[in-house]
């Protein structure tokens, strides 16, 4: 309950100082008490607030602490329909609903419409910015969740039925012991509020779909638990829900991560004390403590492999996903949205990377060129994606154990010389086997055999909680990558 209590809004700051670790502004000598009391607690005292909780989870999304419309963690906050950014109408009906007309007696959607049944179709399937009612009502740094972070909360959280000042909820743990409170708020239909208390409903931003192609445009997916059930489920576009905001600005905000690391080593640790009382006498920061990017396996041919995803900034972080040979992650993973594709008479032509006429232009490129690079454009020309034999290497000579890093599953790849990396089991496109499967893009074109290739696939390392090999996918999946070290 502490956790919770620390958790009462204020407005996000934009940075933290530098050792102020109390949170008064100013680094003094009440931050090293602060500090040392956090080395022997592990819970950073209530004076440190936020608007949002980092859980610890894979993709490191940032949870509010609150519900839209509410000034506390246990306040119900505001109801909105799918789709609207305008709370607690008199009705929650299909006729009050957003992007809803009836046309000969028919209801038809104007909006986020997969089913030429429901009118005119625009392929819409997840709230645009200014329908998302996080965005409007808090600002640009906010959205409403994502699927892909429900199933997170689902399946990295502990989840306890509890009470917080007498309302109903779910106390949620993340991985790094950090909590937060989801109150079970019931649902708006018609005119009437009804299960306060027994049920908790709160929106995504996406539509339902019955497979990855098939959506139900009339439903919306929501986050729904009672005092025994947790799961994510299909709702109509009509109910009002809460929601619970994810924080999504493009810079990292300020958060404990930061805070109490005094010497700018990405760790929180004893050493943090010492570096805080050499400032306290001498009034100068230390040069922070350089933290390698990379590791060196002792991999026969000398590959250096990075820390962390490309777009993450921790081992056990997703980073980004990127379908092969783009180098931006984007919402949708599908033909119509690849770079190097286009469609003729109904089938698939390539206009890059591609070594068979059947399939479009020959250029006979089997290995990705810097510019389609994403770890080079993201990283810099130090960085590139591994070739298929690097990961080949990878696998043939390192130790792989199953195992979680700060809650988030994976592998520990241990290499001959002892030293290892984290690959989190981030699942691909955002969105499927997240927490149970990998995938990891190499540059390199899949083939059947030398000189026979395969173009519309290119190579990955795979892998599952019992094995791990290299892999062929299609290249317009989205996947993470883990980047290798240019050696000169």
């Amino acid at each position: 309950m502490l956790a919770l209590a620390m958790a009462f809004p204020i407005s996000v700051s934009g940075t933290v100082t530098r050792g102020d670790v109390n949170g008064d502004g100013v680094a003094s000598i009440s931050d090293v008490s602060e500090l040392i009391s956090y080395l022997l607690s592990n819970e950073w005292p209530t004076s440190i607030v936020e608007d949002y909780v980092d859980l610890g989870l894979g993709s490191g999304t940032l949870w509010a602490t609150r519900n839209l419309g509410a000034q506390n963690p246990e306040d119900c906050g505001d109801y909105f329909a799918w789709g609207e950014t305008v709370p607690n109408k008199e009705t929650y009906t299909w006729a009050t609903t957003a992007f809803v007309y009836y046309e000969n007696g028919s209801m038809r959607l104007s909006k986020y419409n997969t089913d030429s049944q429901y009118g005119e179709i625009d392929n819409k399937t997840e709230l645009d910015p200014e329908d998302d009612a996080a965005y409007v009502n808090w600002g640009p740094n906010w959205r409403m969740p994502s699927v892909a972070q429900i199933d997170e909360l689902l399946t990295q959280c502990n989840w306890q039925w509890t009470e917080l000042n007498g309302m109903k909820g779910r106390l949620l743990t993340g991985p790094n012991g950090k909590t937060l409170f989801l109150p079970a708020a019931g649902q708006r239909s018609g005119a009437n509020l009804s299960s306060v208390g027994s049920n908790g409903n709160y929106w995504s931003r996406e539509l339902y779909y019955l497979n990855p192609t098939s959506y139900r445009p009339t439903n919306a997916y929501k986050l729904y638990f009672g005092s025994s059930a947790k799961q994510k489920v299909s709702a109509s576009r009509n109910s009002g829900y809460p929601v619970r905001p994810v924080y999504v600005s493009q810079e990292a905000p300020a958060d404990d991560i930061l805070r109490g690391d005094c010497n700018l080593d990405g760790t929180v640790t004893i050493q943090d004390v010492t570096v805080l009382i050499s400032y306290l006498l001498s009034d100068e920061w230390p040069d922070p403590v350089p933290v390698e990017e990379y590791v060196d396996l002792g991999l026969p041919n000398g590959t250096l492999w990075a820390r962390c995803n490309v777009g993450a900034n921790k081992p056990e972080a997703y980073g980004g996903y990127f379908a092969w040979g783009e180098t931006e992650p984007k919402d949708e993973y599908t033909g119509s949205t690849y770079k190097w594709v286009y469609v003729e008479n109904g089938k698939m032509y390539y206009t890059k990377y591609n070594t068979n006429s059947a399939n479009g232009v020959v250029d006979n490129k089997t290995e990705l060129d810097p510019e389609d690079d994403a770890a080079t454009v993201n990283m810099g020309p130090e960085w590139r994606m591994p070739t298929r034999d690097e990961i080949s290497e990878l696998v043939e000579n390192c130790t792989w154990e199953w195992t979680q890093l700060n809650g988030v599953n994976g592998y520990q790849v241990t290499g001959p010389n002892g030293n290892s990396i984290f690959l989190p089991a981030a699942g691909e496109s955002a969105k499927y086997s997240i927490g149970v499967k990998g995938y990891y893009w190499s540059s390199s074109i899949s083939f059947v055999a030398p000189n026979n290739y395969y173009p519309s696939n290119a190579n990955n390392l795979y892998f599952a909680s019992d094995l791990a090999k290299l892999n062929g996918s299609s290249r317009i999946m989205g996947a993470t990558v883990r980047a290798v070290r240019v050696v000169e």
